[in-house]
């Protein structure tokens, strides 16, 4: 189980993908050499959530982009809730960025919660290793 927090929803936001990250590889150690534009959409906070994470496992898995913690997120709400955000990172190079041990294989719906607790908000998720 991931929980990510922040003073904001797009803070939280932000933080779950950095968790994500630290979950396969070191972040800290990634140089923002490119960025890369990602929106998402949906109609409520969880099914943002599980787009955000999904496109972001897309962006490791399909185009081996490793994001560090320079992540730019707005968030919209409308009709319905919007990321548009960016993230810099490079290509992934695990004698660069390290190897954890954890292969993430998809985002999932399980135990999934968001929820504003006094001043900042907690983003809990599950992903399939």
């Amino acid at each position: 189980m991931v929980q990510a927090f922040g003073c904001t929803l797009e803070e939280a936001f932000k933080n779950a993908a950095v968790a994500l990250a630290d979950l396969t590889y070191y972040s800290e150690r990634v140089e923002p050499r490119m960025a890369k534009k990602v929106e998402v959409e949906y109609d409520d906070l969880e099914g943002l959530l599980f787009k955000w994470i999904d496109e972001l496992l897309f962006l490791f898995d399909a185009e081996k982009f490793a994001w560090g913690r320079n992540i730019e997120v707005g968030l919209r709400q409308g009709a319905g809730y919007r990321i548009s955000a960016t993230l810099h990172g490079e290509t992934y190079d695990i004698n660069k960025h390290g190897f954890t041990g954890l292969i993430v294989k998809a985002m999932t719906f399980h135990m999934m919660e968001i929820k504003k607790v006094d001043d900042y908000w907690v983003l809990q998720y599950v992903v399939d290793i």
